[in-house]
């Protein structure tokens, strides 16, 4: 898995984790796949990019105070 920083400029620090809004499961900031020169989400069968649809965890939880600290790897946790 590469290392990219895009989650910086919103503010996500390098290590933090990120919640997908196409996918809807968690990875760590930076983490992506390579497609066609874009950054997409770690997940293979995902295709979201991170530029636009990676949002800190923290935010999510804002919303539901019932989601863990610290998220599952590939565990789906539904915005709505």
């Amino acid at each position: 898995m590469k290392k990219a920083y895009i989650e910086e400029a919103k503010g996500i620090p390098e290590g933090a984790w990120v919640w997908c809004l196409h996918c809807e499961r968690c990875y760590i900031a930076g983490e992506f796949r390579e497609v066609q020169g874009t950054k997409m989400c770690p997940y293979n069968d995902c295709g979201s990019g991170t530029a636009m649809d990676a949002w800190g965890w923290e935010n999510i939880r804002e919303n539901h105070k019932e989601y863990p600290k610290e998220p599952e790897r590939d565990k789906v946790y539904p915005q709505y």
